[in-house]
C-alpha cells in the first residue's frame, strides 16, 4: 500500500458493481422498516391532547422525550454485538411485535409514568429491529451499499410520515382511547419477516465484500475505528438532535404559532418526513457516485438556512423550506451507517446499531434543552438555536478524514515541510 493513504482516511466511493440488488429481500426489510418506525411517530402528533389530558409542559415533553431516548441509546449496539456473534437471531421478528404491542396503547395510559412505560417498551422492541435489519440489507446489496442502505433509510422515513397520520386518524375517527387499533401492522409485518427473510444472521456477497477491500485495509488498524468513526458518530449525534428537536416541536409550534389544527400539524410532521425520506434516498445515491463526507457536509449546511428561513417566512414559502429543510436533514443518515460499517467491517451489525441507535439516544437528550428555551423564549428561539447547531455541525463535517486528506496534501504540496 503506497505511503499516500492514511490510516484514519475514509474509503472513497466506488464504481457500484454490476451486481444487481436482492430486491424482493430488500423490499420485505424495507416495508418490516416502514412498519417500526411506522409506530416510532405515532406519539409525537398526540402531544397537544396528551398535554390537555396531563397539564404538561414543553419542558415535560422535552424530557420524556430526551429521557425515553437516552434510555433506550445503549440498546442498539449492544443487539448488534450479539448479532455479530451469533448466527441466529429473533431480534427483527420480536421487535416488530414488540413495538406494535407498546405503541398501540399510548392512548389508553392514563399518567405520564404509564405513557412512559408504553413508549420505552414500544420503542425499545422498535430499537432491537435495526441493527440485524442493517446487516442483512447490506448482504443484499449487491455492493451497492449506499443506495440499499438509502432505500432501507427511506422506507423507515415513509414510516415516520405514515406514523402520524395514522395515529391521528385514529383518533380522530375513534378517540385517544382507541390506539389499539393500530396493532395489526406490526404483526402482519413480523410475520413476513419471519416467512420471506427468517432469523439467520447474514454473510456478505462476495461482489459486496469485494467492494470493501480498501476500507477493510484501512479498518485493520484500530486508530481508524477510533478516531474517524468516533468523529462520525459525533457529527451524527448533533444531527440527531437537530432532527428530533425539530421533529417533536414542529407540530406544536404549527399549532400554536401558525394557528392551525391539530390534523394540519400532523400533515406537516408527516410532510418533513417524507421529504426526509427522499432526502435520504437521494443522498445514498449520491454517495455510490460522489463523496459521502460531502453530503454529510453540505445536506447540514443546506438544513441550517433552510430551518432558519421556514420560521421567518410563511405560506407557500415556509413549507417549500420545510420540506427541504427535511431532504437535507436526512441526506446524511444513510451515508453515515455505511462509513461506519465499512470503518469496522467485522463489526457491522455494532457500527450499525451506533449510528441508528446510540447517536439517537444522545442526540435525543438536547430535546430537553430545547424545550426549556421554548419555554423561557418561545419556540422561535428553539428553531434558531437548531439551525445554529445544524450550521456548526455542516461546518464540523469538514474535519472528517477525507476533507483532512485531501487538502492537507494540497497544503503540504503549497507548503512543503522544511528539509532535515
Amino acid at each position: 500500500m503506497s505511503s499516500d493513504v492514511n490510516v484514519g482516511a475514509l474509503p472513497p466511493a466506488s464504481t457500484a458493481p454490476a451486481v444487481k440488488l436482492d430486491k424482493f429481500k430488500l423490499g420485505v426489510l424495507s416495508f418490516g422498516h416502514l412498519v417500526g418506525d411506522m409506530y416510532y411517530a405515532t406519539l409525537i402528533p398526540l402531544w397537544p391532547l396528551l398535554i390537555d389530558r396531563m397539564s404538561l409542559s414543553l419542558t415535560d415533553v422535552g424530557f420524556f422525550t430526551s429521557l425515553t431516548s437516552f434510555m433506550l441509546m445503549p440498546v442498539q449496539p449492544f443487539i448488534g454485538w450479539l448479532v455479530d456473534r451469533f448466527p441466529r437471531a429473533w431480534f427483527m421478528v420480536l421487535g416488530l411485535i414488540g413495538a406494535a404491542l407498546g405503541m398501540s396503547f399510548i392512548g389508553l395510559a392514563p399518567t405520564y409514568t404509564l405513557l412512559m412505560v408504553c413508549v420505552v417498551f414500544g420503542r425499545f422492541s422498535n430499537a432491537i429491529f435495526h441493527p440485524h435489519a442493517a446487516m442483512m440489507v447490506r448482504a443484499t446489496s449487491g455492493g451497492r451499499h449506499g443506495t440499499a442502505m438509502s432505500i432501507f433509510a427511506f422506507a423507515g422515513n415513509i414510516g415516520i410520515a405514515v406514523g402520524p397520520l395514522l395515529s391521528v386518524g385514529v383518533v380522530t375517527l375513534f378517540g385517544l382511547e382507541s390506539t389499539y387499533l393500530m396493532i395489526p401492522f406490526g404483526l402482519i409485518a413480523a410475520a413476513a419477516i419471519y416467512y420471506f427473510i427468517g432469523v439467520d444472521v447474514p454473510k456478505e456477497s462476495p461482489a459486496s465484500a469485494a467492494k470493501d477491500e480498501n476500507g477493510s485495509r484501512l479498518a485493520s488498524a484500530a486508530q481508524t475505528f477510533v478516531g474517524p468513526l468516533l468523529l462520525l458518530a459525533v457529527l451524527m449525534t448533533f444531527r440527531a438532535a437537530i432532527w428530533g428537536g425539530f421533529r417533536t416541536f414542529l407540530p406544536i409550534f404549527l399549532v400554536d404559532s401558525r394557528a392551525v389544527t391539530l390534523l394540519i400539524g400532523g400533515l406537516g410532521l408527516s410532510a418533513l418526513s417524507l421529504f426526509g425520506a427522499l432526502g435520504g434516498l437521494l443522498g445514498g445515491h449520491l454517495s455510490d457516485r460522489y463523496s459521502g463526507s460531502w453530503v454529510i457536509a453540505i445536506s447540514l449546511l443546506i438544513s441550517a438556512l433552510t430551518i432558519f428561513a421556514f420560521v421567518r417566512t410563511d405560506g407557500v414559502l415556509s413549507l417549500l423550506m420545510l420540506i427541504v429543510a427535511g431532504m437535507s436533514l436526512f441526506a446524511s443518515q444513510p451515508v453515515a451507517t455505511v462509513l461506519a460499517q465499512e470503518l469496522a467491517p467485522d463489526r457491522m451489525a455494532m457500527a450499525s446499531g451506533v449510528m441508528m441507535g446510540m447517536v439517537w439516544g444522545i442526540g435525543a437528550l438536547f430535546v430537553t434543552p430545547i424545550g426549556m428555551l421554548g419555554d423561557v423564549f418561545g419556540l422561535n428561539a428553539s428553531m434558531y438555536a437548531l439551525a445554529a447547531l445544524a450550521a456548526l455541525t455542516g461546518l464540523g463535517s469538514f474535519l472528517l478524514p477525507e476533507f483532512r486528506q485531501r487538502y492537507g496534501s494540497r497544503l503540504r504540496e503549497i507548503f512543503p515541510p522544511p528539509s532535515t
